[in-house]
């Protein structure tokens, strides 16, 4: 089979890994393959944003002239390779910009803002990652969240947030998603969400209207606040599982509980400040009668009164 090295729909197809057997065979055994094996290895160099096609070229040129034979007589390497070099070059760049995969992720006590291609605004509160892609973002508004975060929607084509347990589907609204494992729970400030569970299962929240799924067991209520409260340095409840209170506690100041003497199981209902660790504790235990007493190996130990 005769080869086109200057078919620039081979070399897409090769650095794509998309060859027939036959094809790539063939390739590795030509003169030429090594030439464009370091024309590759050198584009990835590329490291967005700052792309410099020229600084990219002198890079792939000197790795090439360091891959000279040490032979008396050296086949010169066709011009035509240098114009293959940049279609190589531009191909990677495309790849990157448009299928990469964003990830973005907060530490504990940690808080931070983005802002989506559409302007749609994520607010990611501690210990929390959300990941999307930037190809066609204003077709397939979708991204994937671990942890809580708080979402801003723009109007336009659905917007998708996808997560272990349910996914949450909307238009343009405001809405908190808070997600860890056999947990799920939404809140809608603005407009309508629908929420769609692992079995299928849908339901349409609208303005001050709040869902948790918690263990398979389905729980609704209502509530009057206009922003999440831990946007404004303080976490609230409402009748929360008190596993979920204790693992907010652990991600804003970075604590690690030994729960296993007392019952996680039980519900709170109140708010911890962010701005003063023994105050958050008082706050959350006292009312439960529980203490709590720093370990050896800086653990906080939970017990009853």
């Amino acid at each position: 089979m005769k080869i086109n090295y200057k078919d620039e729909t081979f070399l897409a197809r090769w650095i794509a890994n998309e060859l027939s057997t036959k094809e790539l065979e063939e390739f590795q055994q030509s003169d030429v393959y090594h030439q464009f094996k370091a024309i590759d290895d050198a584009s990835q160099l590329l490291k967005a944003p700052d792309y410099n096609q020229k600084e990219v070229l002198t890079q792939i040129q000197n790795k090439l002239q360091s891959k000279k034979s040490d032979k008396k007589v050296v086949k010169l390497i066709p011009y035509w390779i240098y114009g293959a070099a940049a279609s190589i070059a531009l191909l990677i760049s495309f790849f990157y910009f448009n299928y990469s995969t964003t990830n973005i992720s907060t530490s504990y006590g940690e808080y931070s803002t983005i802002t989506l291609p559409d302007n749609s605004t994520v607010h990611l509160s501690p210990n929390s990652t959300i990941s999307y892609k930037n190809y066609r973002w204003e077709d397939k508004r979708e991204l994937s969240l671990k942890g809580k975060a708080f979402f801003e929607v723009e109007k336009g084509r659905s917007f998708t947030v996808n997560t272990t347990e349910s996914n949450v589907t909307v238009l343009g609204t405001k809405f908190t998603v808070n997600t860890s494992e056999k947990y799920f729970e939404v809140l809608c400030y603005e407009g309508k969400v629908k929420v769609t569970s692992k079995r299928n299962n849908e339901i349409i929240l609208t303005l001050g209207k709040a869902y948790r799924n918690y263990n398979e067991n389905i729980e609704e209520w209502t509530f009057n606040s206009n922003t999440p409260s831990w946007l404004k340095g303080e976490s609230s409840f409402m009748n929360t599982p008190l596993y979920q209170v204790i693992k907010a506690l652990e991600n804003q100041f970075n604590l690690k509980f030994d729960s296993s003497k007392i019952d996680t199981e039980k519900r709170f209902t109140g708010t911890f400040t962010h701005k003063d660790v023994n105050i958050a504790l008082q706050t959350v235990f006292a009312p439960m009668k529980i203490s709590y007493k720093l370990a050896k190996n800086s653990t906080v130990v939970l017990t009853y009164n």
